[in-house]
């Protein structure tokens, strides 16, 4: 089992050749992933020191205490 963490709260604006935007999920939610569906708005009050658990709908689980979670990759 791998556990990933996703620490941003709110998506990547990439811009097209066009100039288009298109707004990349880095929350890990989306319901339409890689592209952001607008749900990093679940995650806004998350606290930092935690890491939070969420089932495939997008339901909060619940959270888990850290100590030095610095030292864990983070993307």
């Amino acid at each position: 089992m791998s556990i990933i963490l996703h620490t941003a709260k709110g998506p990547y604006e990439y811009k097209t050749s066009s100039g288009e935007s298109v707004w990349i999920c880095m929350c890990g939610l989306s319901d339409t992933y890689p592209i952001c569906s607008g749900k990093h708005k679940l995650v806004r009050d998350e606290e930092d020191n935690k890491v939070y658990a969420y089932d495939q709908s997008g339901n909060r689980l619940g959270a888990i205490n850290l100590e030095n979670i610095e030292k864990l990759r983070r993307v």
